[in-house]
């Protein structure tokens, strides 16, 4: 099992989130990952991090040529952007959804995810492998704001 980097959790030139400065005001990004390198049935896509003190409002997925698996998505142990192989990713955001189609996350599952006072890695799991090509990708919109 290895842990994938994206352009957001990777140490090199590495994309940041804003945070929200003043509770309750939405934030939005929209994450974009190119299939550079094979990600294997048993790895984790570092994808993302929910900035400290965040909570998830909506997260909508969709991806182009990674053919017929299914995506668990969910928070990450560890620090943000830690390469050890001992890290786990869960299934809070969505489980075993088929993301050729555009996926919305349930609300129920969001307002289950607490802030935390420090980032957390938002994991990508697929249930077979995704070939290197740069045709394929995975499209990631996220809105979070600070406060309960």
């Amino acid at each position: 099992m290895a842990i994938k980097k994206s352009t957001y959790t990777g140490t090199t030139g590495r994309l940041m989130l804003h945070s929200p400065y003043a509770a309750q005001v939405p934030a939005e990004a929209i994450i974009s990952h190119t299939f550079t390198e094979a990600v294997a049935a048993a790895d984790i896509l570092e994808l993302a991090y929910l900035p400290p003190f965040c909570r998830l409002l909506s997260v909508i997925m969709v991806t182009v040529g990674t053919g017929a698996v299914t995506a668990t998505v969910g928070l990450m142990s560890g620090e943000v952007g830690s390469t050890d192989p001992a890290r786990t990713s869960g299934n809070e955001i969505f489980n075993a959804v088929t993301p050729t189609t555009e996926q919305r996350a349930a609300l129920a599952a969001l307002v289950a995810v607490e802030p935390a006072g420090v980032a957390r890695s938002i994991g990508v799991r697929f249930s077979g492998n995704v070939a290197a090509n740069a045709a394929t990708k995975l499209h990631f919109r996220i809105t979070y704001a600070t406060g309960r």
